[in-house]
């Protein structure tokens, strides 16, 4: 486990430059004196999990303030999180932190659940953090390069739509293959695929199927075709709306008012979104 390097000069040093006490930074981290003490004088180090929430008191970088050596595990990943393996449980939806425990010790990977449920809590892409479960189980690494970037590049959008649409609950890969399938007309998608594209483990996604996956979620295919944060927001934020709007009507929310005035409220939701699209094209053209 490469574990970062910690500093007991470091730690004081910024303690310093940001005019707190021992007893003031004790207290933020709900630690005693003396533990701040032993840090700082090199008799003893803070646990890993602490780490980050030092870092974010005394508003330092993490990896300048306690730099790796080496790509995380799963282990790493977790204590950046600032969490213990007794934390996790909630996120596996156990009511222990063995499927945690045993992923981090090498012995049983974790389920496609947990995976996206830990990457979320932990911050990081489900790429990411099946890379750590490898080095966790001592695999070799995954050859870097374009077509890796690629399939780290889908499975961060889709986590994207995940949180950001869906509030942290997509549709089944099972579903989104069957919607994919049946928008696009052809038998291009399959649960294991889905699953596949969501972990990264795809290095170089075929443009068919992202363009199915496209259809499934409603969002157009330059979705997943180009890279830029802009056109991401601007899609989220719309999808967003979208799904808000489908839920309100679901729940009979259209019903708690006028039904010209709902009526009115789609309109502009669908003239908003042809004023956008008109307003980019006629710029392309100018």
């Amino acid at each position: 486990m490469p574990d970062r390097v910690f500093d007991g000069g470091k730690l004081r040093d910024r303690r310093v430059i940001k005019r707190l006490s021992q007893a003031t930074l004790a207290q933020g981290l709900h630690v005693k004196v003396n533990a701040v003490y032993r840090w700082e004088n090199g008799l003893a180090a803070p646990p890993p999990e602490r780490l980050s929430a030092i870092a974010v008191f005394l508003d330092a970088d993490l990896n300048e303030l306690f730099p790796r050596t080496g790509s995380p595990n799963l282990a790493d990943l977790r204590c950046d999180a600032g969490m213990t393996q007794a934390d996790t449980a909630q996120y596996t939806n156990t009511s222990s932190p063995m499927p945690v425990r045993a992923a981090e010790q090498g012995k049983r990977p974790l389920s496609d659940r947990a995976v996206t449920a830990l990457a979320a809590a932990y911050n990081v892409t489900p790429a990411e953090l099946l890379a750590a479960q490898r080095r966790s189980f001592g695999l070799p690494e995954e050859p870097a390069g374009e077509s890796s970037a690629a399939g780290v590049r889908v499975a961060r959008k889709l986590e994207s739509l995940r949180t950001e649409v869906y509030g942290g609950e997509a549709p089944s890969d099972a579903h989104l293959a069957s919607e994919g399938n049946r928008k696009s007309g052809s038998t291009v998608l399959t649960e294991a695929t889905v699953r596949a594209l969501r972990a990264g483990e795809v290095a170089e996604p075929e443009d068919e199927a992202l363009d199915a996956l496209a259809l499934a979620f409603d969002v157009p295919p330059v979705y997943f075709r180009q890279d830029d944060p802009e056109v991401d927001a601007l899609i989220l934020s719309t999808r967003a709306v979208r799904n808000r709007f489908t839920v309100m009507v679901a729940r009979g929310a259209d019903r708690d008012m006028p039904k010209e005035s709902w009526d009115h409220l789609r309109d502009f939701i669908g003239e908003t979104m042809r004023e956008i699209l008109t307003d980019d094209e006629s710029g392309r053209s100018a």
